[in-house]
């Protein structure tokens, strides 16, 4: 008997040293959060004086805004990068992670857990399986630790190639359910996974996207379209059983104007607002696209669908932005919604005359004169009672 004591004090079980190792870590994780705190005055009034010198900077959330910031963040990346490591041999320890980088002022220190999470997710998700481990990270966190959760998730969904697969992305809509706030889904938790989404349920659960905060609704239109960049101007049709997933940008656009904001229960300015968004940002939704979704509804109103209630503001505020797209509107767009006799659609009616007064001076070159002389007379009359000849 003494011999055997004798023995694990000289050589202790391989699981006696792991349990060492990672009460050594977590103390180690602990000072610094402690330091994270006790420093993060300091390093916010660093980083406001470098924001006030660059106001309009965008700054890198990955990166140090201050160099106080960057050594404090120096100071406590190796023990958040070591407890990282101990996770993905012992992932019920990412509880500790989580509940000591989330405590008020330790934001030096998310910032750290943060940069690093992507390896973290990628090794756990290989050890264990994306849609397991994602559920088992998910019943650790509590509602504080909510954001840590979103990272994880966020980057256990692959980047490149092969999409999410349904079980993470069931495991993800799991996490939603299992998670509500006020009885109301939070749809932060599926856009880690909507790329691999059947179009079909992007479809049903662009509602609960719209009606979230800009920031949320961007992030799930950028998800959803990331891998379809060559297939940006189409609007996909479907062709045999196999599904289609995630949005184009076209599509996006399409769906946006078409969605039933009311049967919803979003307000019509939030409805009017979504699409603002995707307008404003002409980097991503470029005058091709525009063009592309523009198109794509009024060929569905020629075969007898109704113009979605916002396609006339679109059409409006995309004469303001895009010149060069006047040409098109001019000579195509504005005599095919003739032809599908706009005019009997009041409100679609008004947008078009506005429209065509807009552009009828011709300045540019490019004129919409010939398409009001395709309006029948009585319609015809009508636009020069509310737009007389100059």
């Amino acid at each position: 008997m003494a011999l055997k004591l004798v023995m694990n004090v000289l050589y202790p079980k391989a699981s006696d040293l792991a349990a060492q190792v990672v009460i050594a870590a977590t103390s180690e994780l602990e000072r610094a959060a402690t330091y994270a705190i006790e420093n993060n005055r300091k390093i916010r009034e660093a980083n406001e004086e470098v924001m006030a010198k660059k106001p309009d900077q965008q700054p890198n959330p990955s990166l140090p805004l201050s160099d106080v910031e960057k050594i404090a963040l120096e100071h406590v990346k190796k023990p958040a990068n070591l407890f990282m490591a101990l996770c993905i041999r012992r992932p019920e320890i990412i509880k500790d992670l989580m509940t000591y980088s989330c405590k008020e002022g330790a934001d030096v220190l998310v910032k750290a857990v943060r940069n690093n999470m992507p390896k973290l997710a990628r090794a756990a998700s290989k050890k264990y399986g994306s849609a397991k481990i994602a559920l088992q990270v998910a019943d650790l966190a509590d509602t504080s630790e909510t954001a840590l959760l979103l990272s994880f998730l966020d980057n256990l969904a692959p980047a490149t190639g092969t999409p999410p697969g349904q079980d993470l992305i069931d495991a993800c809509i799991k996490v939603q359910e299992a998670r509500l706030v006020d009885g109301q889904k939070d749809p932060r938790f599926i856009i880690p996974v909507v790329s691999g989404m059947k179009r079909t349920e992007v479809e049903t659960r662009l509602p609960e996207l719209v009606g979230a905060e800009d920031n949320v609704f961007r992030a799930a239109l950028h998800r959803m379209s990331e891998r379809l960049k060559r297939q940006a101007f189409s609007f996909r049709e479907q062709a045999g059983d196999e599904p289609l997933i995630g949005m184009t940008l076209c599509e996006q656009l399409v769906y946006l104007h078409k969605l039933d904001f009311a049967a919803a229960k979003l307000r019509q300015k939030r409805y009017l607002q979504s699409i603002s968004l995707c307008l404003e940002n002409d980097e991503v939704y470029t005058d091709r696209v525009i063009m592309a979704a523009l198109d794509h509804m009024s060929g569905k109103f020629l075969s007898g669908e109704s113009l979605p209630l916002g396609y006339m503001r679109t059409v409006i505020m995309t004469c303001t932005k895009h010149e060069s797209l006047h040409s098109w509107i001019c000579n195509v767009l504005l005599p095919r919604l003739i032809e599908g006799q706009v005019y009997n659609e009041g409100r679609q009616w008004e947008g078009w005359m506005r429209c065509a007064r807009m552009l009828e001076a011709g300045d540019g070159g490019v004129s919409s004169m010939e398409a009001i002389k395709q309006l029948p007379e009585e319609q015809y009359q009508t636009y020069r009672n509310k737009y007389p000849k100059k």
